[in-house]
């Protein structure tokens, strides 16, 4: 059915005209691969052989191999003894072609990286263009991870080119992609690499880390109280428990910060502050439980923080023991597909207890 409409079968002489026509294109497109091999084989680096992967790429710019082949063409004839002018117009003019190829496939590792080898050959390309570029495509599809990365590639030229940081404004979009859609692993992956950035940018006192981290923590919630059988925000709200009392509670040392910009290597933990941390957002996820009590992702992150507690505090150790042996219980009946790590998480707890 298609709007109501009941499907017509197609007539078998529709059905023959069709599949002749797929066959001569087959025959044709294996005629163009032919002579891409031989023009290859030779080292005929002309205009004809340009025209050639133009035509095989508009039809299959997944073809990678030809891909090579067309930056040779470009570097032995195109773009060889060319004035600087007539090499930036050339460029340009193969950019124009690749946005033409994305509108056939928007998530291909070989355009974009043929891309990135036309802006880099370039002697003024357009970065402000391309993050404009790249923006069109996340409206078109805000989970399109190939677009995610090229922007983070993008920007970091535009930042080298301009001198200036873009991580507040690189940070705000992704706030308004995961509000579009909460349902954004790029999204949230790419807050991710931003948040640590953002601190040591701004430097930021310990109440102002405090403060950011918190709001970080709320979005977190929305996101997993919206959709609880969503992964992607669960994801986030795993690295955040593990950064978090790191972020909003510890002095930065100035020796590592210069060597690594993870935040395990930035800054010491404090215990207190964990223990804290870990007991507030067990009380989160079982206030949750309580409206979602089949939810997967939330038992498994509660098996996940009461673990943690454990191992932060001496007192209740049986009790954290009996609540997870109870958690992996239910996840068994769950989630089915994970049944066996279920029970070896299960049975290790028992050994703690009868040890």
């Amino acid at each position: 059915m298609n709007h109501g409409r009941k499907r017509v079968k197609p007539s078998a002489e529709v059905e023959k005209l069709r599949k002749e026509k797929e066959v001569t294109k087959i025959k044709e497109y294996r005629n163009l691969v032919e002579s891409y091999f031989q023009k290859k084989d030779k080292k005929e680096f002309d205009n004809d052989a340009l025209a050639l992967t133009t035509k095989i790429l508009s039809q299959n710019p997944d073809f990678y191999s030809i891909w090579n082949f067309r930056r040779l063409i470009l570097l032995n004839g195109l773009l060889k003894e060319c004035s600087e002018e007539d090499k930036q117009q050339t460029l340009s003019t193969e950019l124009v072609f690749l946005q033409e190829l994305f509108q056939l496939n928007p998530k291909s590792y070989w355009i974009f990286n043929h891309r990135r080898w036309c802006l880099e050959t370039m002697q003024n390309p357009d970065w402000d263009k391309e993050l404009q570029l790249v923006g069109k495509f996340l409206e078109l599809d805000a989970r399109n991870f190939h677009a995610w990365d090229y922007r983070r590639y993008v920007t970091s030229k535009l930042s080298c080119t301009t001198e200036t940081s873009l991580t507040q404004i690189e940070f705000d979009f992704t706030t308004t992609k995961i509000n579009q859609n909460f349902s954004n692993y790029s999204a949230w992956h790419q807050r991710s690499k931003l948040l640590p950035l953002l601190i040591k940018e701004k430097n930021l006192d310990e109440q102002e880390k405090k403060k950011l981290i918190d709001k970080e923590f709320e979005l977190v919630k929305a996101a997993f109280y919206t959709d609880p059988d969503d992964q992607s925000a669960w994801l986030y709200h795993w690295w955040l428990v593990a950064q978090g009392s790191i972020i909003s509670t510890s002095q930065m040392n100035e020796e590592s910060k210069e060597s690594s910009n993870s935040l395990n290597q930035n800054l010491s933990i404090d215990t207190s502050e964990r223990i804290e941390l870990l007991q507030r957002e067990i009380n989160v996820v079982k206030e949750l439980l309580e409206l979602e009590p089949d939810s997967k992702y939330c038992l498994q992150t509660l098996a996940n923080l009461l673990s943690e507690l454990k191992s932060n505090v001496k007192e209740d150790s049986k009790k954290i023991d009996d609540e997870i042996v109870t958690i992996c219980d239910r996840l068994i009946k769950i989630d089915k597909f994970r049944t066996k790590r279920y029970e070896d998480l299960r049975s290790k707890f028992i050994s703690n207890q009868q040890g």
